[in-house]
């Protein structure tokens, strides 16, 4: 199994993305390009949110930049807890900036079938 935000991990989330038939995703999701910088306690791995896609390294001109430790962005994509992104932001381990318009829709966000399904591809796979 992959380790989680491993180039071996990126590689699976792309593999499965691709192979996700029909994957739908939600209007604020598409509209919303997040620049993550994620410490995995050795460093910090830079990855996306792309239209509701998680790819390796960052996109030009996101609509917003956050960075957080591994355990909160392992939490809020990889087992889907979005709790934890309100959790970690109250306790300051969460920054966020840009254009805070489009991430507040996301507060009451709801993962499709098909994105769950994915999710838990994801999820599966994860060390």
């Amino acid at each position: 199994m992959p380790k989680f935000l491993s180039d071996e991990w990126f590689a699976k989330v792309d593999e499965f993305t691709a192979s996700a038939a029909g994957l739908e995703i939600p209007k604020a999701m598409k509209d919303v390009v997040v620049n993550l910088k994620v410490d995995d306690g050795s460093g910090e791995v830079s990855m996306c949110m792309h239209g509701g896609i998680i790819k390796k390294g960052h996109a030009d001109a996101p609509d917003v930049e956050m960075s957080m430790p591994a355990e909160y962005a392992l939490s809020i994509i990889v087992r889907g807890d979005w709790s934890a992104g309100m959790k970690g932001w109250v306790a300051r381990k969460i920054k966020v900036s840009g254009n805070m318009r489009k991430l507040i829709p996301l507060q009451v966000y709801k993962a499709t079938a098909s994105q769950e399904e994915l999710r838990k591809q994801i999820e599966a796979m994860t060390e």
